[in-house]
């Protein structure tokens, strides 16, 4: 019985990631830190719903944007846990030509975030995250953070969350 549940979830799991590679399909969509660490420490359950976002914007399907700063987030770790193999990994994803674009953060990204974080009551990192995605023109913010569950499409971007990706079992 229990296998029979944890199909059922995978099918819905799977039905739920299909709709959202569709929705991407041409779009523009940022990356936030969380999406990125979950597949560097390949980090289930989320690990395989990034796999597939990361798999569909090498193919092209959807152009996938980050940020430096949450470049700077994923290498925290190798960088303290002193693993240059991990840090060559990190400096050559990013590397990559026709990939995850890298954005950098200017005074007029760094105003919106600090209107976002007034406003909406965001941790400024996150809003720094979000005023970044707004800027580059994305349509769709993909993000594990809990604190995005209260904000709406504003500035133009659709909030995908990867928690309603990833099947509670």
């Amino acid at each position: 019985m229990g296998g029979d549940t944890n199909t059922i979830a995978n099918t819905m799991t799977n039905k739920a990631l299909q709709a959202t590679l569709d929705k991407l399909s041409g779009q523009r969509a940022y990356l936030d830190t969380n999406c990125l660490i979950f597949f560097f420490d390949n980090k289930e359950p989320y690990f395989s719903v990034v796999a597939e976002l990361v798999r569909a914007c090498d193919k092209g399907q959807f152009f996938g944007f980050t940020g430096d700063v949450a470049v700077a987030g994923l290498m925290v770790h190798p960088y303290r846990t002193r693993n240059a193999a991990e840090i060559a990994r990190g400096k050559a994803f990013f590397n990559r030509k026709n990939f995850i674009t890298v954005l950098g953060h200017s005074a007029e990204v760094f105003d919106t975030a600090s209107r976002l974080r007034a406003t909406q009551n965001l941790k400024l990192i996150d809003a720094l995250h979000y005023a970044t995605a707004h800027h580059a023109g994305c349509t769709y913010f993909i993000t594990h953070d809990k604190d995005f569950n209260a904000v709406e499409s504003r500035e133009g971007l659709e909030v995908i969350r990867l928690s309603d990706l990833v099947s509670q079992h």
